[in-house]
């Protein structure tokens, strides 16, 4: 079994990558991926509710394979954001919220951003933020209930690709866990974290369509972790934090 807590949805013009839910399918069978979690490209940079909208109509007749994200561009645009966020998880079965930091003119550690992070905690549902480890561990001590996957663990250029900072932020918050997201292929990277936070602590992702799947799940199932670490990583630890809405 392999969920992959991070994947990308709809049109991204910059990066010159389109992926519709059959094309992420075929992508996923070829890997060995079972489910997938994914974000909308156009909600991240543009469009909060076009883009949710299209992903909820999207991905609607294959829930037995996608676990959508609602997903944002920014906290500044008022109360309504949040209040969207409960509606698509209550009533569409969106089980995550994904957030993106572009400093400095867009940031995930905003005071505008609380509100909305604040109901994600309420409705026990993680967050998956683009960004960097102090920012992570900046949220978790003001929502302290609030559960975050950070991205790339720090392989981005948020955080300018220091993943052992990302490590040491995780370290220090136990609600924080580490997504292998990244092109970055150190050698000892994924052991690292597990030696340092604990395999219970760290998520498979893959970035696809930015990144391919097949490489990314080979960073865990050829890494020298246990069988038992490579499983929690592949899919028991997303398991369980999806399961705290029951």
């Amino acid at each position: 079994m392999i969920v992959d807590c991070h994947v990308h949805i709809g049109k991204a013009a910059y990066y010159h990558v389109e992926a519709d839910a059959a094309l992420l399918l075929r992508a996923a069978d070829r890997a060995g991926i079972d489910r997938m979690m994914v974000t909308d490209f156009s909600a991240l940079v543009y469009d909060i509710k076009a883009g949710n909208e299209w992903i909820r109509r999207e991905v609607s007749a294959h829930l037995d394979r996608f676990i959508p994200y609602y997903t944002v561009c920014t906290g500044r645009h008022g109360d309504w954001v949040a209040e969207d966020l409960e509606r698509y998880v209550n009533d569409h079965g969106f089980r995550g919220l994904k957030i993106y930091s572009v400093p400095p003119l867009q940031v995930i550690d905003d005071p505008f951003m609380l509100p909305l992070l604040a109901k994600a905690a309420e409705l026990r549902v993680p967050v998956l933020a683009h960004s960097t480890g102090e920012e992570c561990l900046s949220l978790c001590r003001q929502v302290p209930d609030l559960v975050i996957f950070n991205a790339h663990m720090g392989c981005c250029p948020q955080a300018q690709g220091d993943w052992h900072r990302a490590v040491a932020a995780a370290k220090a918050h136990p609600n924080i866990y580490l997504d292998t997201t990244s092109s970055t292929f150190d050698n000892g990277m994924v052991e690292f974290a597990v030696r340092e936070v604990g395999a219970e602590r760290v998520l498979y992702g893959s970035d696809m369509p930015l990144l391919d799947p097949i490489l990314a799940v080979a960073k865990i199932t050829e890494s020298n972790l246990t069988d038992r670490e490579k499983d929690l990583i592949l899919h028991g630890n997303i398991e369980r934090l999806l399961g705290m809405r029951g």
